[in-house]
């Protein structure tokens, strides 16, 4: 750890009321230096917000990370994107934020990035299993994680009892049109508060954009599509979506 780490290092553990984020990005401090770090917060009560993409903390960093989140019940936001965590460190996490009856040992996260990392379907898996008893968690991030449509499958299955999710970020993923026909029907039952689905860059044709306007025909929470980056050429599905999710913002200001 460098000069400035080390102060910080001090910082957390005298619970320092001004340090309210801990940023350190592409900092590449490795796990052993992440774990020193995320350890001196399990008795600290002010820090918010965790901004550590891209330092290699690998899957040992992100259990260390669920470790505290046990105990340290202040932690709102977790930023672990690029940081090489894969099923192992998903699972960790997954497991923290499951909430059960009389549990006293559960996160209260609000936001958790882990885009950019090797989950792969077995990871996003256990994140999705975890959306069936969540009631904390607004945003969840898995862009660029080698996901295909059956996490699409195993997301929409459990969105449809999660009752927090605001915001779904899946961009760069390859969830293809079978990914995207599993999440129209999660957003034609009306699924939760979701008002945010980021589905860009994921092989997505006109017959997966079509299956998704013809759920957003009864969907009135979503206001945010984005398909951006995909393989869809027929114009007019596009304007169609675009039609109703206005309709759907303009619902949600009054």
């Amino acid at each position: 750890m460098n000069i400035r780490q080390r102060l910080l290092l001090r910082r957390i553990r005298r619970d320092d009321k001004s340090l309210t984020e801990i940023a350190l990005i592409d900092a590449k401090i490795g796990p052993a230096a992440t774990c020193k770090l995320v350890q001196a917060l399990k008795d600290n009560t002010h820090v918010k917000t965790l901004w550590l993409a891209g330092n290699n903390m690998g899957d040992g960093g992100s259990e260390a990370i669920a470790e505290v989140l046990k105990c340290n019940h202040a932690i709102r936001q977790a930023i672990l994107s690029v940081n090489g965590i894969g099923p192992a460190g998903a699972l960790a996490l997954a497991s923290v934020l499951e909430e059960e009856d009389d549990d006293d040992e559960k996160a209260v996260l609000e936001v958790l990035c882990v885009g950019g990392n090797n989950l792969g379907d077995k990871g996003a898996a256990f994140l999705a299993d975890m959306l069936r008893t969540n009631a904390s968690l607004i945003e969840l991030w898995l862009r660029d994680n080698n996901l295909t449509s059956t996490s699409a499958t195993a997301l929409a299955q459990n969105l449809q009892s999660n009752v927090a999710l605001q915001e779904l970020w899946l961009g760069g993923n390859e969830l293809g049109d079978e990914g995207a026909t599993s999440l129209a029907a999660a957003i034609h039952e009306g699924c939760c508060a979701l008002s945010v689905l980021d589905l860009s860059n994921n092989g997505i044709t006109d017959v997966g954009a079509r299956t998704l306007l013809d759920s957003l025909a009864s969907n009135h929470h979503i206001a945010k599509v984005d398909l951006s980056g995909n393989d869809i050429t027929d114009d007019e599905i596009l304007r169609n979506i675009n039609s109703l999710l206005e309709k759907n913002q303009k619902r949600r200001k009054k």
